[in-house]
């Protein structure tokens, strides 16, 4: 079960403690660094259940998995300087709370996911993460460097767990043509939900690892009309 609140806000009229008005202009995304920024606040609960003591067990042999965890997660998007190339900055930092959990319910390290376990196979009483790219924009292409959260067939960041996957590597994103956006990137390292790491190896979420240094991508869509 998982409740969340979500808080969205230009920076600009954040900072500036301006009203209603000003936040609905804001909206519009204008051009500039400052004037093309938000801060998005996420608060969830998340509380997970499982019971595999009638079938499979996990690695450990502890078949009962249970957590209740509160989570906040803050990202920031500015906008891009002016001129036809245009510099800014993406950043995050995520903070997790174990409000009841266990050893004897902590799911062993299988797909239960929730919060790092020390060497005991207890979960740790809180974890955080901060990451951030670095990203430029030359006519109708993106290109970011650093912690990205991609969202393609091949590669897509997770989100299912109390804090969100992320990768590290080079992604880009054209929009030249009308209806069509091509991305491509090299990713070299993720970061798990139950991780503070922002250079774990591989893995997918229900399959284990993925023996591979990097992963690369290439690919487009294209909508015919609406």
């Amino acid at each position: 079960m998982r409740t969340q609140t979500r808080w969205s806000l230009s920076v600009f009229s954040a900072v500036l403690g301006l009203g209603p008005l000003a936040v609905n202009a804001a909206q519009e995304q204008p051009e500039g660094f400052i004037e093309g920024s938000r801060l998005d606040v996420l608060a969830r609960n998340f509380y997970f259940n499982r019971d595999d003591r009638k079938g499979q067990s996990s690695p450990s042999g502890n078949s009962y998995s249970e957590a209740w965890t509160q989570g906040l997660i803050g990202k920031f998007e500015s906008g891009f300087t002016q001129g036809s190339v245009g510099f800014g900055l993406d950043a995050f930092a995520m903070y997790g709370l174990k409000l009841d959990s266990g050893r004897g319910r902590s799911g062993g390290g299988g797909s239960f996911g929730v919060l790092p376990e020390d060497s005991d196979n207890t979960p740790v009483g809180n974890y955080s993460k901060i990451g951030g790219a670095a990203k430029m924009r030359l006519l109708d292409t993106v290109i970011k460097v650093g912690d990205v959260f991609p969202k393609t067939p091949v590669v897509h960041y997770g989100d299912s767990r109390l804090l969100p996957e992320s990768f590290r590597g080079t992604i880009f994103e054209n929009t030249s043509i009308d209806g069509l956006s091509i991305q491509g990137g090299r990713l070299h390292s993720m970061s798990q939900p139950d991780s503070s790491s922002l250079r774990d190896g591989f893995a997918t979420f229900y399959a284990g690892k993925v023996d591979s240094p990097w992963v690369a991508y290439f690919g487009g869509d294209y909508s015919l009309n609406k």
